[in-house]
């Protein structure tokens, strides 16, 4: 990956015609979203040296302007990267397409989210309500159903035996009919809409209901969807059909068993490539005002335990002070992590794609996501001065640090972000670079006097080193600025100990 050189964002440029007055030019809009895509770049790469994970999938979109790249290989050693024509499971995204279908539906006055559930199925369905409250529409959306055992008794066979990696050519199938009569079985023990409850019942029936209100099936709807949206590439229950071009999955260094989705698959059986998955999250921003986006991606449900707003499928709504609106969805088969993220207000959209679903791949996944690639997204075009210096700073970290306090007054050009020099600090330690490691530690604290985690890491560092007078000092100054970091608090403790051992 491409390295920033020092970005100097303005620049003063005299005409050879002396009637000309001279003037100011800046970089092009062009121009700056590549030292962006670079910074991202950069965050990638760094995550990728942790090897924790195998590969991932990037694109994020800005006010118009489009970036996607492919990092690392799908399996390792086998010189094998994601390209354009890969296929990634994309999971529970899927029920973000059925949650559509039904915005639409609702729109065109089909179905209404409170309509009984019941009235869409044949027989005797007495079950499906809970003193009086049947199950709505909009209960099946929020996963907010009411049942006591959330998945019923053969379906939850049918899962555990996909989970364990059996062949699906071994198992029994398990279709809509099925489903349809083990409802009758099932017991709600709670009132709908009043309890989030993750599950894929809902979507299966969603599908199903749309079916019986549009007169066609399932599959040709979400075609019909995906034309219309310019998805071209994205497929459902169609892994086996397009094997050659899967990617696949890991759990660590074990390879994963391909996800299947029974019944209609509307709950999490789509794959798609990452140009088409760009194309939705495109789509999204820049048709906002679409009724069907806006009703699909309103709150219809916010869970009391943790606060998260629930739409049409789409979960983690809300608002926040800088990107304004927002509403993502993830995505989690056995072995590839996905998630899309959109912001329609501020015109961003990120969406990242990683083949290992180990503890440690999830966690560089979302740190990527939500710590390193969105800040630098809701601040463009203003841009990270750290990591537009991280190249200066570890071959020549003087030089860095003067450009650092020079640039740090351009506020119109740059914002202040320490996380990226804080990882080159810890990427400086693990490279055994301790005395330069510490000297951007240092320099952290210098800028940032009141950052406790400059101290802790400028601590950690001493610490590495034996110095643990001075990681003491560093300890002790993080804590007296965040009496809640436990770290320090931890650390602390072992420096007293080491110190009556030598005493």
């Amino acid at each position: 990956m491409k390295y920033l050189k020092i970005l100097l964002l303005t620049l003063v440029v005299f005409g050879c015609n002396s009637e000309k007055e001279s003037k100011r030019e800046t970089f092009s809009e062009d121009k700056t979203f590549e030292v962006l895509t670079s910074i991202i770049d950069n965050y990638v790469d760094q995550t990728l040296d942790r090897g924790n994970v195998n590969s991932f999938a990037l694109a994020i979109y800005k006010d118009g302007k489009m970036y996607q790249n492919y990092y690392g290989e799908i399996d390792n050693v086998a010189h094998n990267k994601p390209n354009d024509s890969s296929l990634f499971e994309i999971a529970s995204i899927t029920k973000t397409f059925t949650g559509s279908l039904i915005a639409k539906a609702v729109l065109n006055g089909k179905i209404t989210l409170e309509d009984d559930i019941r009235t869409y199925f044949e027989g005797d369905y007495s079950n499906l309500e809970y003193q009086g409250h049947p199950i709505t529409i909009k209960n099946l959306l929020t996963h907010s159903l009411g049942f006591k055992y959330k998945t019923p008794e053969r379906l939850e066979i049918f899962n555990k035996k996909m989970n364990s990696g059996e062949s699906v050519d071994k198992i029994d199938i398990y279709t809509i009919q099925n489903l349809l009569e083990e409802l009758k079985t099932v017991e709600i023990d709670k009132k709908p809409g009043t309890v989030f409850e993750y599950t894929s019942i809902g979507p299966e029936l969603l599908a199903y209901i749309l079916e019986k209100v549009n007169q066609q099936s399932f599959d040709e709807q979400v075609i019909a969807f995906f034309n219309e949206i310019g998805m071209h590439n994205t497929y459902l229950n169609e892994s086996e059909k397009y094997l050659n071009n899967l990617v696949r999955g890991y759990k660590g260094s074990e390879l994963s068993p391909i996800d299947y989705c029974p019944i209609y698959g509307a709950a999490g059986g789509a794959i798609s490539t990452l140009p088409d998955m760009a194309i939705y999250m495109q789509y999204l921003i820049e048709h906002k005002n679409k009724p069907w986006i806006k009703e699909a991606s309103r709150t219809l449900f916010v869970d009391e335990e943790d606060g998260e707003q629930i739409g049409y499928l789409w979960q983690n709504i809300g608002f926040a002070e800088e990107e304004g609106y927002f509403y993502s969805k993830t995505g989690t088969s056995h072995g590839t992590q996905s998630g899309i993220l959109i912001c329609p207000d501020s015109n961003y959209g990120i969406v990242l794609m990683v083949n290992n679903t180990s503890d440690k791949a999830l966690n560089d996944w979302g740190t990527l996501l939500f710590y390193d690639v969105e800040p630098d997204l809701i601040k463009y075009p203003k841009l990270n001065l750290s990591s537009s210096l991280k190249s200066e700073f570890k071959n020549n970290p003087e030089k860095a640090m003067a450009e650092f306090r020079k640039r740090k007054t351009d506020t119109a050009a740059y914002y202040l972000n320490t996380r990226s020099v804080n990882n080159l600090g810890y990427q400086l330690l693990k490279e055994n670079q301790y005395q330069s490691a510490i000297e951007v530690f240092k320099f952290i604290t210098e800028e940032f006097p009141k950052d406790a985690n400059a101290y802790d890491s400028l601590g950690e560092a001493y610490f590495t080193v034996k110095d643990y007078g001075k990681a003491l000092l560093n300890y002790r100054k993080s804590l007296e600025l965040n009496p809640e970091n436990d770290n320090a608090k931890s650390y602390i403790i072992k420096i007293e100990e080491l110190s009556k051992q030598q005493s």
